[in-house]
């Protein structure tokens, strides 16, 4: 995909007619959009579990730079060369990335040989130029076709999602959206691009049809709110990786509102400088949004499914901005067009067609508020319920009393990790005492992370799937000097990078009935025991053998 970037770029400036330019334009396009759900599961594969959120921060804040960058770079090019000049300086890029992948990008992943379904691909590609175009046209007076446009791209979208579901390889794998969160996290991520998307081409369009800005003018005015996401991506990333998406997202989609809404209250008269006050803290809200709860998203499913959500966040994108920039573009182009005809002026029609579209943005913003808000509130009745499980679950403990205690069943002598260990401490661990899975540990003594021989396994041979397997251990194994070093650099690998951090606990207290629910419930074999002090510091650990020991031990002869 990026090896036909430079010749395509090539092509297109050189192009003798309008039609070669048009189809090295759509090659460019293709191989561009492929470049982005590539780079994000490249991403996913080689983030540590507990840093996704800086990771897609930073793939954020270079997805925001190249198009901050792009009309201050074209329009110096333009200034001293044709529309050429545009494309042997994107075939010159384009080859230097190239060059740098293969030096530096190597294979992470397994590599498979899925069916692509053509039927498939044809029911997308009707369904989306459908809707996008209907979308396009319903404001431009148009509203046979564009009712007839947006009917077949919706009959064609049903159609392809009830195929997806009967195929044995789905082109585009629907199984994410069965996950609240990822549905959750991918609406946020629409009301924030629509916005986003939408005031990138809105702002420019006021500043030089109502303003009198040059186009220059207009791209150096949004570039400082371009550079300050760039800057806090990474910064809201950490945040995530903190302390979760929690209210982030809901002040960020806050900030946006109120901004685009101040921004609709400007007039046909405002200077430069305002625009760059009042774009900034929207812009510095969509960066609170976007990488968070892209991260939420993603990151609450199984890493089977990363690709899969990755390939419908990337295909969101396109659809948030394209549905986005034809609306309020139609917005301020048809208000605009009602305004002329009255006889006033295109500077005027064009400021208030602005105002209004900025009004709309701000309704969609609030809704995107109201649903980081419905995040918030349904994390804390979650919570909420967890404590009452909890409270349930002691209380049904005291009623069994009498009933036989984990006590008798737990080992005592744990094997543990820190937090501040190495997988190899880890992986040294779990060998030298025969088991499957370790608690992880912090200063207090808290599990803060299990880490089991599987992850250790999916660490060593580059898996990113949920069940490694031992074949490909072993052919990593029988190249001897490969494996040896595979497992020393396991040492440069903090554990917490690959456990998992959600760990379920039972307390020293509870019955052997309550640690078999536990155990059936999660779909696990081994738990961490609590108590100590205050109740959550790691005392123990019970297993399912060590249950089935204890059970057999208490019907069978000691002799037997």
């Amino acid at each position: 995909m990026l090896a036909s970037l430079p010749y395509m770029s090539i092509i297109g400036g050189v192009a003798p007619n309008f039609a070669i330019l048009v189809v090295a334009r759509v090659v460019q396009a293709l191989g561009t959009g492929m470049i982005v759900p590539v780079g994000m599961n490249l991403t996913l594969a080689v983030a540590p579990k507990n840093k996704i959120g800086v990771y897609m921060g930073i793939i954020g804040a270079m997805t925001t730079l190249g198009p901050a960058f792009g009309p201050i770079v074209a329009g110096a090019l333009l200034a001293h060369g044709t529309w050429h000049t545009l494309f042997f300086a994107l075939a010159a890029l384009s080859a230097i990335c190239l060059v740098c992948s293969v030096l530096w990008v190597g294979d992470i992943a397994q590599l498979t040989h899925p069916h692509m379904d053509a039927l498939s691909v044809v029911l997308a590609a009707i369904g989306l130029i459908g809707l996008l175009y209907g979308v396009s046209t319903v404001f431009s007076g148009q509203l046979v076709a564009a009712v007839v446009a947006l009917v077949i791209g919706v009959v064609a979208l049903v159609v392809f999602v009830l195929r997806q579901r009967r195929i044995p390889e789905p082109f585009l794998n629907l199984e994410p959206f069965g996950n609240r969160a990822f549905v959750l996290g991918v609406l946020l991520v629409i009301a924030a691009l629509m916005t986003v998307f939408s005031m990138n081409i809105l702002l420019p369009l006021f500043m030089e049809s109502a303003l009198g800005f040059t186009p220059l003018q207009a791209a150096l005015t949004l570039l400082p709110a371009c550079l300050v996401s760039c800057v806090l991506s990474p910064v809201a990333g950490k945040v995530f990786d903190r302390f979760g998406v929690g209210w982030l997202v809901s002040v960020g989609m806050a900030v946006i509102a109120c901004f685009v809404l101040a921004l609709s209250f400007t007039g046909g008269s405002t200077t430069s400088v305002r625009i760059v006050l009042l774009y900034a803290p929207a812009i510095a809200g969509c960066a609170c949004v976007m990488g968070p709860a892209q991260s939420y998203a993603l990151s609450s499913l199984d890493r089977r499914m990363y690709p899969h959500g990755v390939t419908i966040v990337s295909t969101t994108f396109q659809i948030a901005g394209c549905v986005g920039s034809s609306v309020f573009v139609g917005i301020l182009s048809a208000v605009s067009a009602a305004h002329e005809a009255s006889g006033e002026s295109v500077a005027v029609g064009t400021a208030v067609g602005f105002d209004i579209a900025c009004r709309v943005a701000f309704v969609v913003d609030v809704l995107g508020f109201i649903a980081a808000l419905a995040r918030v509130e349904t994390k804390a009745k979650a919570a909420a319920a967890a404590g009452v499980e909890v409270s349930e679950a002691r209380e049904q403990d005291l009623e069994h009393a009498g009933e036989p205690s984990l006590a008798d069943a737990m080992k005592r002598d744990v094997y543990v990790v820190t937090a501040a260990d190495s997988a190899y401490d880890a992986l040294v661990v779990i060998v030298r005492n025969g088991t499957t899975g370790i608690p992880v540990l912090d200063e207090h003594h808290h599990a803060v992370g299990f880490v089991t021989d599987g992850d250790i396994m999916r660490t060593l041979i580059g898996d990113t799937n949920d069940k490694a397997s031992m074949a490909y251990v072993y052919a990593l194994w029988v190249q001897g000097d490969k494996f040896a070093q595979r497992v020393a650099g396991l040492r440069q690998t903090n554990v917490m990078e690959i456990c998992a951090h959600r760990v379920v606990t039972v307390n020293e207290h509870a019955t052997i009935r309550r640690v078999c629910e536990m155990l059936a419930g999660n779909r696990i074999k081994k738990l961490p025991v609590t108590g100590g002090e205050d109740g959550k510091q790691v005392v123990g650990v019970i297993s399912r053998s060590d249950l089935m020991r204890y059970m057999v031990t208490t019907v069978a002869p000691a002799d037997e």
